[in-house]
């Protein structure tokens, strides 16, 4: 009889060890997910670790997996299943800043004020010593116009943390909402000197000068923003306001129609973001993503979204002919020659491509037989794109072949006006 106790003791024994090992697979799988932007299969990885652990784990485990998972739901934007989460993490972990800390922020995004600030005075009474719970009081003031309040918080956070550039953005910002330029401008400069590539605080800095009229100075800070962040709505439509003061009406003009392109397409660039977060093996996704940056002339991060969309689907014609445009868009001929060439490779109708291969041959006055061979065959596809008998007419014209050119011209003219009808 004892030998069969002592089995089934060492086969309970084994199954709580395969169980816990099992949760912390599972745990490990869902971080590792997470770090990759792999939010659904994360969450899927967490809810596992919760039905693989024991009754009897580690409370801080629960509290970890529970807070792992609301940062996931966070980051979907999915504010209340994070709050859900946020709030078992605590039951599991009521000493823990971060998740008060955390809880605040995600009540702060749904407007929820009040909560966010007892989430945040929580935070500060478990350690007294931090600045993050004083920073985030002082923006929820700053969000309620309650700007004197704001400024305290704020200033209770530099004295804890006087090196922490985006504590004296947030008090530059609330100077400057209450008019008091020369404490923002101040604020800005600390906060610029701490962290010279801090967007917020640059264009902050801009906006004090011009109200003080120094248009010049606050020129120089916006085109500082758009060096960082090509794509900056604000800075763009600053950098025309202050271009307009000056009586600079083109530069006016042309700043101001990029930053119509911008603001029109802010909300559209949100939602990609969004949808390749929630389905990160969508190739189409990251096409849109990289059409989006492409209008916006961030050509960087237009080639990282297409690359990525091509390792999800190599065969995918339209996303290795935008990378083609972007590397074109960039100056790098030779590679957009190459990303338009795989293009027709998978789609030969692709007429766009063809004409752009021409271009590029002809950008570089270099085989020009095989630049007239494309312009042929992108006319021969698409016979009524007025474009692409340009492009043959000045493939001609570089081969010295004026009669061919003049006939190629002519139907380009032809086409336009036939239009404009």
């Amino acid at each position: 009889m004892l030998k069969y106790v002592i089995i089934l003791i060492l086969c309970t024994v084994l199954g709580n060890i395969a169980l816990a090992n099992r949760a912390d697979e599972y745990y490990q799988r869902g971080v590792k997910y997470l770090a990759e932007g792999q939010y659904q299969k994360a969450l899927k990885a967490f809810d596992e670790t919760i039905r693989s652990a024991k009754a009897d784990t580690d409370k801080n485990l629960f509290a970890e997996v529970h807070y792992q998972k609301a940062s996931a739901y966070h980051v979907l934007e999915e504010f209340e299943k994070a709050i859900s989460e946020y709030e078992k993490a605590i039951a599991h972990n009521p000493n823990a800043t971060v998740y008060y800390n955390a809880l605040g922020i995600t009540h702060s995004e749904l407007k929820q004020y009040k909560a966010a600030l007892d989430a945040y005075r929580k935070a500060l009474t478990l350690s007294p010593d931090k600045a993050q719970p004083h920073y985030n009081i002082g923006l929820v003031y700053l969000k309620q116009g309650t700007f004197p309040l704001a400024v305290d918080a704020f200033k209770q956070a530099i004295a804890i943390d006087a090196k922490w550039a985006e504590a004296h953005y947030g008090l530059a910002e609330a100077y400057l909402k209450q008019g008091l330029l020369p404490k923002a401008e101040k604020s800005y400069a600390k906060a610029v000197l701490l962290n010279p590539s801090g967007i917020g605080a640059i264009l902050g800095l801009g906006q004090v000068y011009a109200k003080q009229t120094r248009f010049d100075d606050a020129i120089t800070q916006f085109q500082k923003v758009i060096e960082i962040q090509p794509d900056n709505t604000d800075a763009h439509y600053q950098l025309a306001q202050a271009y307009i003061k000056l009586g600079q009406k083109e530069k006016a003009a042309s700043t101001m129609a990029f930053f119509k392109i911008l603001r029109h397409t802010d909300p559209l660039l949100q939602k990609a973001q969004k949808w390749v977060k929630i389905h990160p093996d969508d190739p189409k996704g990251y096409n849109n993503l990289g059409i989006l940056y492409l209008t916006r002339k961030r050509y960087d991060k237009a080639v990282a979204n297409y690359k990525r969309s091509i390792s999800l689907s190599p065969f995918l014609a339209a996303a290795h002919y935008n990378l083609g445009l972007a590397y074109h868009k960039q100056g790098n001929i030779k590679l957009a020659i190459a990303a338009y060439q795989k293009a027709i490779s998978i789609d030969a109708t692709l007429a766009i491509a063809h004409n752009n291969i021409a271009v590029c041959y002809t950008e570089l006055k270099a085989n020009l037989d095989k630049a007239l061979s494309h312009a042929k065959t992108a006319t021969g596809l698409a016979p009524n794109e007025a474009n692409y008998w340009d492009t043959l007419a000045t493939v001609y014209t570089h081969l010295g072949s004026d009669s061919e050119a003049k006939q190629a011209r002519q139907k380009q003219v032809s086409l336009l006006s036939k239009s404009k009808k």
